[in-house]
C-alpha cells in the first residue's frame, strides 16, 4: 500500500544559500510530522544544493530533486507530479513559516472537506514582521467560498499562504507556465485555482513569513521585462480553452493591468518605452475582443489605458517629465507621496523606532531635493512640473491627501509642539472619512454590481421575480424602522416577549407609538423583564463598551455578543480559564472591540443594520448535550396558511464540521439548498418539538410577508436566536438555480407599512 502523507510541501530553489537553512528548519520543525518535503533545486552553484543534500541524508521526509531547467514553473510542476500527499503546500526558499502552520491548515481543511485553505501572513522587511490580511473584506473570512463568488478576487494572490487538495489540483490538471526564470508564474497558478475552486476557506490567522528584504528576490529583478505579459497570455489561453470560464476574462484583464503598471514602475528606464508599446498593443487587442469590464476600473485608469493605446511615446515622455505641448499628465498621486508631509507620516505609521529617529534626516534630505529642483528649474524652465490640477489623476491625488500618512505628517510640520495633542482627533477624522469613502457607491449601484458578480445577470430590483431580488427590494424600497428594531438582538427580545410570553400575542408592539422607538438605554428595565420568557436565553448584562464589563458579576459560563451585526460573539465556557489565558482573553476583547466599532450596514448595505445603537451584552450560553453550541433551525416562513410552502434550514456543528440541510414541512429533504450541493448530505432527525417550533415561528412571522426565524433546541428546550429579514444578505445562490425563482414565487411581496395595518 502506497504511503500518503498529510501534506506535501514543495520548496523550489536556486542559489538561496543566505536563507535556505532558516526555510528548511522551519519546515522540518512543523508540529504536523506526517509531511513530505520536495526540494526542487535548479542546480544551485552557491552551496544551496549541497546543503539540501545534507538535509536529505538526515531526514527521510525530505527529498531533493534536481531540475534540468531554470524555470520556477517547471520546478513547481515537477514537485506537483512527484507529490503524494492529501494536500499540497508551497514554501519559497527565502521565506520561512511558523511551526504550527501545516497542522492548523490541515486541521481546518479536513474538518470541512475543503479544496483550498488560505490564511493571513507576515511580511518580513528590514527585520520587522508585519501582520498582513489575506483580504480587506473581513466578511469573506471563516465561511465557505467558491469561484462563483467573484469577491474572492479581492484577496492576495500569494499561493504559499495556503494548502491545496492534491486531488483538486490533479482533477483540473492545474499546471504552472514553464517560462524561464522565476517571474510571475505564480499568477497563473493562482488564477487557475480561483476560477475552478468549489470549496475554499479564508482563515484569519497568520503563519507564513513572506520575505521582502531579499535583494535577489525576483520581485526586484528588473531585467525580466515581458515575463508578466507572457504570464497573462498564458492565463488568457487557459480561459479561452474553457468556455465555461469566459466570465473570468475581464478579471484577468483587470489584474493584467495592475501588474503591467506595477512592472512599469520597477523596470529599468531603458526598457520602459518598449514595455509601454507592448502595453498599448496588448490592451488594444483586449478592447477589440471586449475583454475589459469598465466597472472594475477607476475612471483615471480607463483614461490612462486609452492614452497609452493612443500615444505610447507621449505617455513615456510623461513618465520622464519631458513635457510637450498638450500632454496629458499623470502621476499627481505619486507627487503627493513624495511630499514631506506624506514621507514623515509614513515613518510615524511604521511604528519603527529606527524610522522615527530618521525623521530629522528626512527633513534635511527633502530640503536638499527641493533646493536642487529649484536650481534646475531656474536654469531649465521646461523642467518645471505642472500644477497638480492639470494632471488627469488629480482626483487620485486629492484622495492621497486624505491618507492618514499625509494628515499626520502635515500636522507635525505645521504644529510640531502641539502635534501630540492632535493625533487622536486626526485619527478619528480619518476613520470617519475612510468609512465614508468605503461606501461611496449608492446602495442601488453597490447591490446591482454585487448581484451581477454573484448571479451573473442584471436584475430589475423594482420588479423583482426571484427570492434574492425580492430580498434586495426589501433593502432598497421597504425601509421601515421595524426591521431595524427586530434586527437589533436586544430590542428583538422585547418583541419576542410580547408575542410569546402573553396569553394573547401583542402585535401592537410594532405600532408607531411602540416602546421599540426608544433608545436602548431607556429600555433597560424592559429588556431585563424579558428574562421571564422561557424562549429567550437569560440576559445577564448590557455594556456600552469593553471597559464596563465586570466579569466578577457574570456566571462561570456565558456568551458575549454584539447586538448590531453578525459574528460579534465570544463564547466563555469556563470564566476562570478564560481570564487567566492572557492570549485568548486579549484576542477576545480585540474581536469585540472591532465589532463594536463597525457599522454592519457597510458590509452588504443591509439598511436595517445602519442605525442600530451598538452594544455588547452577556447572555446565557446554550450548549447541546455534547457540550457543543446547539444546532440552528432556521424557519423560512413564506405562507401562514399552507405549511408546505415553508422550509426549514438546519445548520449543524457551526464551529467545526459545518453542514447545511433544507427540509420541507413533512421533514423530507428539500430539492434545493443555499450555496451547497445536495449530494453527500447527512440527514438530521426531526426535532421532538418540531410542531411547537413551527407554531412559534408562525406567531413571530405573522406581521411579515417573509422572515427567517432562527431557533435552537438544546436539551429539549426551544430558544429564539434571531429574526432575519435579508437571508444571506441577498447573496446566496440557490442550488439548483431554478429555485431562486420558485422561492420568489412563494413570497407574496407586501411592504411592511401595509403588512402591519
Amino acid at each position: 500500500m502506497n504511503y500518503i502523507p498529510k501534506v506535501s510541501i514543495i520548496v523550489p530553489s536556486l542559489n538561496s544559500i543566505a536563507y535556505i537553512k532558516e526555510c528548511i528548519d522551519s519546515i522540518l520543525n512543523q508540529t504536523l510530522k506526517d509531511i513530505e518535503i520536495l526540494c526542487i533545486d535548479a542546480n544551485s552553484t552557491d552551496g544551496t544544493l549541497e546543503l539540501l543534500k545534507d538535509y536529505e541524508k538526515q531526514d527521510k521526509r525530505l527529498k531533493v530533486i534536481i531540475s534540468d531547467k531554470k524555470s520556477y514553473g517547471y520546478q513547481m510542476n515537477l514537485g506537483i507530479k512527484e507529490a503524494k500527499g492529501e494536500y499540497l503546500g508551497i514554501v519559497e526558499s527565502d521565506d520561512y513559516i511558523k511551526e504550527n502552520m501545516y497542522e492548523r491548515l490541515y486541521e481546518v481543511a479536513k474538518a470541512q472537506d475543503l479544496e483550498v485553505v488560505k490564511s493571513d501572513y507576515y511580511v518580513v522587511k528590514d527585520g520587522e514582521k508585519i501582520y498582513t490580511r489575506l483580504t480587506h473584506l473581513y466578511y469573506l473570512y471563516n465561511k465557505f467560498l467558491c469561484s462563483d463568488n467573484k469577491l474572492i478576487f479581492h484577496s492576495q494572490s500569494i499561493n504559499q499562504i495556503g494548502i491545496y487538495s492534491l486531488d483538486f489540483i490533479k482533477k483540473y490538471q492545474i499546471k504552472l507556465n514553464e517560462s524561464l526564470g522565476a517571474s510571475y508564474q505564480d499568477n497563473g497558478l493562482w488564477f487557475q485555482i480561483y476560477t475552478q475552486v468549489n470549496k475554499m476557506y479564508f482563515l484569519n490567522e497568520a503563519f507564513y513569513m513572506l520575505r521582502r528584504d531579499n535583494p535577489n528576490s525576483s520581485i526586484y529583478s528588473k531585467e525580466k521585462v515581458y515575463a508578466i505579459c507572457e504570464e497573462y497570455d498564458y492565463i488568457r489561453n487557459f480561459l479561452n480553452e474553457k468556455p465555461e470560464l469566459n466570465s473570468f476574462l475581464p478579471y484577468a484583464t483587470f489584474f493584467r493591468y495592475r501588474n503591467y503598471i506595477f512592472t512599469l514602475d520597477r523596470i529599468d528606464d531603458k526598457y520602459k518605452l518598449d514595455f509601454i508599446k507592448r502595453f498599448a498593443k496588448d490592451f488594444k487587442e483586449i478592447l477589440e475582443k471586449n475583454e475589459l469590464d469598465f466597472t472594475l476600473f477607476e475612471e483615471s485608469d480607463i483614461q490612462k489605458i486609452k492614452f497609452i493605446i493612443k500615444d505610447p511615446q507621449a505617455y513615456y515622455l510623461n513618465l520622464n517629465n519631458v513635457f510637450a505641448e498638450n500632454t496629458i499628465y499623470f502621476g499627481a498621486a505619486q507627487r503627493i507621496k513624495s511630499q514631506l508631509s506624506y514621507r514623515i507620516g509614513s515613518f510615524l505609521l511604521s511604528k519603527s523606532l529606527t524610522k522615527i529617529v530618521k525623521i530629522p534626516y528626512e527633513v534635511v534630505k527633502y530640503k536638499f531635493e527641493k533646493k536642487v529642483y529649484d536650481t534646475l528649474v531656474k536654469f531649465y524652465p521646461h523642467l518645471k512640473l505642472p500644477r497638480l490640477e492639470e494632471y488627469l489623476d488629480y482626483n487620485e491625488a486629492l484622495k492621497t491627501k486624505e491618507h492618514l500618512s499625509y494628515r499626520l505628517g502635515n500636522a507635525l510640520i505645521k504644529n510640531p509642539f502641539t502635534f501630540i495633542f492632535k493625533i487622536k482627533k486626526i485619527y478619528r477624522q480619518y476613520k470617519n472619512r475612510f468609512n465614508f469613502l468605503n461606501i461611496r457607491l449608492e446602495d442601488n449601484e453597490f447591490l446591482l454590481q454585487r448581484h451581477r458578480d454573484i448571479f451573473g445577470y442584471t436584475p430589475d430590483f423594482k420588479n423583482p421575480k426571484t427570492f434574492n431580488e425580492k430580498l434586495i427590494y426589501r433593502i432598497l424600497y421597504d425601509r421601515s424602522p421595524i426591521y431595524s428594531f427586530l434586527a437589533d438582538k436586544l430590542k428583538m427580545r422585547i418583541y419576542v416577549n410580547e408575542i410569546l410570553n402573553r396569553e394573547k400575542s401583542n402585535y401592537s408592539i410594532l405600532d408607531k407609538d411602540s416602546i421599540l422607538f426608544k433608545k436602548i438605554d431607556e429600555l433597560q428595565e424592559e429588556l431585563f423583564k424579558t428574562n421571564s420568557c422561557k424562549y429567550l436565553p437569560k440576559l445577564y448584562a448590557i455594556y456600552k463598551d469593553l471597559y464596563e464589563i465586570d466579569f466578577s458579576k457574570l456566571p462561570n459560563s456565558f456568551v458575549l455578543k454584539t447586538n448590531h451585526d453578525c459574528g460579534g460573539y465570544v463564547i466563555v465556557e469556563n470564566k476562570q480559564k478564560f481570564l487567566r489565558d492572557t492570549k485568548v482573553f486579549s484576542e477576545a476583547m480585540e474581536k469585540l472591540k472591532k465589532h463594536l466599532n463597525w457599522n454592519y450596514y457597510d458590509v452588504f448595505r443591509e439598511w436595517h443594520y445602519k442605525n442600530i445603537e451598538p452594544r455588547i451584552f452577556a447572555e446565557e450560553l446554550l450548549l447541546a448535550e455534547n457540550k457543543k453550541p446547539a444546532d440552528t433551525y432556521k424557519f423560512h416562513i413564506f405562507d401562514k396558511r399552507n405549511m408546505l410552502n415553508n422550509y426549514i434550514q438546519v445548520t449543524t456543528d457551526r464551529f467545526d464540521d459545518y453542514q447545511r440541510v433544507i427540509y420541507d414541512y413533512n421533514w423530507k429533504l428539500a430539492p434545493f439548498n443555499f450555496m451547497y450541493e445536495l449530494e453527500n448530505v447527512n440527514e438530521i432527525a426531526k426535532p421532538e418539538l418540531f410542531d411547537l417550533m413551527m407554531d412559534i415561528s408562525l406567531k413571530l412571522s405573522y406581521p411579515f410577508d417573509y422572515v427567517r426565524v432562527d431557533l435552537y433546541q438544546p436539551n429539549k428546550q426551544i430558544y429564539i436566536g434571531e429574526l432575519t429579514f435579508t437571508h444571506g444578505a441577498a447573496g446566496e445562490k440557490l442550488v439548483p438555480n431554478k429555485w431562486d425563482k420558485k422561492l420568489g414565487d412563494l413570497w407574496k411581496l407586501k411592504r411592511l407599512s401595509d403588512a402591519t395595518k
